[in-house]
């Protein structure tokens, strides 16, 4: 059995400082992607499928150039320690391969937003306990023999199901793209508060995250690109308005 008791989502607010509460980079966004698989949840297994998809994901995370030219200034991103420990903690993966202690997780969680996957056949026995969470924002289903699953079980939860999906590729570009779009419409919440930091860092996640769809091979992101790229400028306006006024 997995032991939960470590795995604290909130760990870093508690241990990181930062000078002001809009710079408390980990709480800008409130999501994480949980994966449930009888193997691939294992530590010793699928090691690099799993870091694989959490340096994919992960915001925070810079792959190239233009990820750093996409990056908003914060000290917090400037300081190695605190980085790897806010990698670790906010934004990430978090991989299970036995049902109660994810769902155990997963009720721990019930202020985040969960991106979850499943195995086919783990999903049969937990999607019916969790499809109704609010905290679970997308559900997956990486199987593969996805027409078993459908006639078996999945259908009866369509409206509830995001996506099924049979290769690990596809599967993670999906991920990323819904992930980007969850983070555009935290820009956008931010936005409509006049939160211009928040809405700018989120507007940057967003637009690396979407960087790196195009870069596993979409081809359907050049409008949600400049529409983030739009808001951005939106944001940053307001930001130096807004600074402008105070000095």
């Amino acid at each position: 059995m997995q032991d939960t008791n470590d795995i604290d989502v909130d760990y870093y607010s508690r241990v990181i400082p930062y000078w002001d509460d809009t710079r408390d980079i980990g709480e800008y966004s409130d999501h994480l992607t949980v994966w449930l698989d009888k193997y691939i949840g294992r530590p010793e297994e699928s090691t690099k499928l799993k870091e694989l998809f959490q340096r994919i994901i992960q915001p925070l995370t810079n792959l190239n150039p233009d990820d750093y030219e996409l990056n908003e200034p914060c000290c917090q991103l400037e300081d190695p320690e605190i980085l790897s420990k806010l990698k670790d903690t906010v934004y990430c993966l978090k991989p299970f391969f036995e049902i109660r202690d994810c769902l155990e997780f997963i009720q721990q969680n019930d202020k985040k937003k969960i991106f979850f996957i499943s195995s086919g056949t783990m999903g049969e026995e937990i999607v019916p306990q969790i499809a109704e969470w609010s905290q679970i924002h997308g559900i997956y289903i990486f199987c593969g023999c996805m027409q078993h699953h459908i006639d078996s079980w999945a259908l009866d939860y369509y409206e509830r199901i995001t996506s099924m999906l049979e290769h690990q590729d596809d599967l993670l570009l999906r991920l990323t793209r819904d992930i980007a779009k969850y983070l555009g419409e935290k820009g956008d919440h931010y936005l409509a508060l006049t939160e211009n930091v928040k809405a700018r860092h989120c507007y940057a996640w967003a637009i690396k995250l979407l960087l790196r769809t195009r870069d596993l091979g979409s081809k359907c992101y050049r409008d949600m690109h400049d529409e983030l790229m739009r808001k951005f400028s939106k944001a940053h306006e307001g930001y130096e308005s807004s600074r402008k006024q105070s000095d």
